[in-house]
């Protein structure tokens, strides 16, 4: 089901010519690999297996090891043609489970024998986003809590966590800070752990578990036996208070559902905007804005060329970039020389940036430069056979 990975070489082969997918040095010694803006294409093609595990796996900057696993990446139900209601083995379903509303969370242990070793927490690409720095604090508060990670961590496997907190509301609020598990995934095979059984260190043994564990509510989605689509399809259309649903089958793969509620609540569907859509995609949102158009009848075309237009452009720049500095590198150039020869370019700053090898938020830029540019006019409301004109952004 999913790729053997056990160091950065198993994985560099397949995405070292994919420019969405980057490698991130961390102070901390790890490197992280992920995307940096998805579109349609992202994680499709011959070697989307290894595309869908960049979603912050994490290595050993040293050895080259790898050190942590996040969740691969997985779609809405009803997002494509491969993902309706009638491709998915409702048969083979084993858990069906709470989408929490928060910010995903793994934790690596950082400076390995030495007397820098620290279990750190990081969201997808970085150990240094306030929710991550949030969830490293709550999980020292607790050496019963620090071990139980250390003891999966070292014996190869990567927990994921749901980091919720009312100091960080998306759309649910939560009373308090917390950490609940979500899944044990094994660092070198990608297998995920079967939660309902066990004991696995103490993840039933309530006096051991330090953590609380998401529910699985397969039972009240089910019918003879057999999840049941037509109740997952009413709980999207009708309950409230809830984000949605993850649904995994016993292979491992996953698909979202997420409620009608959530979605109308996270974006305004009727009245969506071309600039909201191209803010959500540097937001890395679009998933989200796909499943709202998708559950109300829409078409996500329109989502889909804005992700286009957008990442067409910020690689173009950047391969414009990257052709001077090479140039500049390739004659000997001296920042003095490029400066003097680029100054009057109206992308002098990215240019020098790429020369002296510093490191360039692509989307910040993005934001910065053109989010303005985009239409202020409501996206038509059409359905999935109709085309719908992409607005200009000169």
């Amino acid at each position: 089901m999913f790729p053997t990975i056990n160091h950065i070489d198993d994985l560099r082969p397949f995405i070292q010519n994919n420019p969405q997918f980057r490698e991130q040095e961390q102070p901390n010694g790890t490197t992280v690999v992920c995307y940096m803006l998805q579109d349609e294409d992202t994680f499709r093609g011959e070697h989307e297996d290894y595309y869908k595990e960049c979603r912050g796996i994490t290595f050993d900057t040293k050895t080259g090891l790898i050190v942590s696993r996040t969740l691969h990446k997985f779609k809405n139900i009803g997002e494509g043609a491969d993902t309706q209601p009638d491709q998915i083995p409702w048969d083979k379903i084993t858990r069906v489970m709470d989408k929490r509303d928060g910010s995903m969370i793994t934790f690596v242990l950082v400076n390995p024998n030495t007397e820098y070793a620290s279990v750190r927490a990081k969201t997808k690409k970085t150990f240094t986003s306030a929710e991550a720095l949030a969830a490293t604090e709550f999980l020292h508060k607790d050496p019963a809590k620090v071990n139980w990670v250390l003891k999966w961590i070292t014996n190869g496997w990567t927990p994921t966590f749901e980091w919720t907190s009312p100091k960080f509301p998306i759309v649910l609020l939560y009373e308090k800070d917390e950490l609940t598990l979500l899944q044990i995934r094994n660092n070198e095979t990608g297998e995920y752990m079967d939660l309902t059984k066990g004991p696995h260190f103490g993840v039933h043994d309530h006096e051991l578990m330090p953590f609380p564990i998401v529910d699985n509510e397969i039972e009240k989605y089910s019918t003879d036996g057999k999840v049941d689509y037509d109740k997952i399809h009413y709980m999207q259309l009708t309950r409230e208070g809830i984000e949605g649903i993850i649904v995994q089958s016993k292979d491992g793969e996953m698909w979202k559902a997420k409620t009608k509620w959530y979605c109308d609540l996270h974006h305004s569907v009727t009245f969506t905007r071309w600039r909201d859509v191209a803010r959500t995609v540097l937001d890395d949102k679009s998933d989200d804005l796909k499943a709202a158009f998708a559950m109300t009848g829409r078409d996500i075309g329109p989502i889909v060329e804005v992700e286009k237009k957008i990442f067409d452009e910020i690689d173009r720049v950047k391969i414009l970039c990257e052709e001077y500095a090479g140039l500049g590198h390739g004659f000997n150039r001296t920042k003095k020389d490029m400066a003097l020869m680029h100054k009057e370019h109206p992308f002098f700053n990215l240019i020098m940036r790429t020369f002296n090898g510093q490191d360039i938020n692509w989307t910040e830029w993005y934001l910065k430069k053109y989010i303005h540019e985009w239409s202020l006019e409501v996206i038509p409301t059409i359905s999935p056979n109709e085309d719908v004109e992409l607005p200009t952004t000169e």
